[in-house]
């Protein structure tokens, strides 16, 4: 399976991160996160789990990569763990969705760009995908302007495809799409 693939090239480095598998030690940058209003604004709001919930949260995600079914992976700057970046490939498409989520306190430094960048790198050139795409919720600015950073091309919108409780409104979800030959022509 071509999330394996991923697997195998671990650890991931870029100019200032590293991309390492997802672990159960990431629990204390989840359970920050969880806490941060701007992270959790286009996530349902600022979450009050317990340790044992996120354990519990990264042992399903744990086994998802190990069913090769997706790959999450944690950020480090430096020893520091400052976010999630994940794909799931799907393989009879040949294509693959890329997911973040950063610390805020690390938001706005290009590590979200640097770090997709290299898995979409990856996406391309080592697992031979086709297509890699992204779905944001209207309003996440930082999260469109990674995308477009990228060269992903806006496709299309899901009119008030989700109820976004922070915001107490249904919003729309702006889908993007990066293929292969338009990433080569980067």
């Amino acid at each position: 399976m071509k999330n394996t693939i991923i697997l195998n090239l671990l650890p991931i480095k870029t100019t200032r991160l590293t991309l390492k598998k997802l672990s159960l030690d990431d629990v204390d940058m989840l359970l920050k996160m969880d806490k941060q209003e701007e992270t959790q604004k286009y996530l349902g709001g600022v979450k009050n789990k317990t340790k044992e919930e996120r354990i519990k949260f990264l042992e399903k995600k744990l086994k998802k990569i190990e069913e090769g079914t997706s790959c999450t992976l944690t950020v480090y700057l430096e020893e520091t763990p400052i976010g999630l970046i994940g794909i799931s490939i799907n393989e009879n498409d040949n294509n693959a969705e890329i997911s973040y989520i950063f610390d805020n306190d690390y938001c706005g430094n290009g590590y979200c760009t640097e770090a997709s960048k290299k898995l979409i790198d990856l996406c391309f050139n080592e697992l031979e995908l086709h297509r890699v795409y992204a779905s944001t919720i209207d309003g996440n600015i930082a999260s469109k302007k990674v995308l477009e950073k990228l060269n992903f091309i806006h496709e299309g919108t899901r009119k008030e495809a989700a109820f976004v409780n922070t915001l107490n409104k249904y919003s729309d979800f702006l889908d993007y799409g990066l293929i292969k030959e338009d990433y080569d022509k980067k």
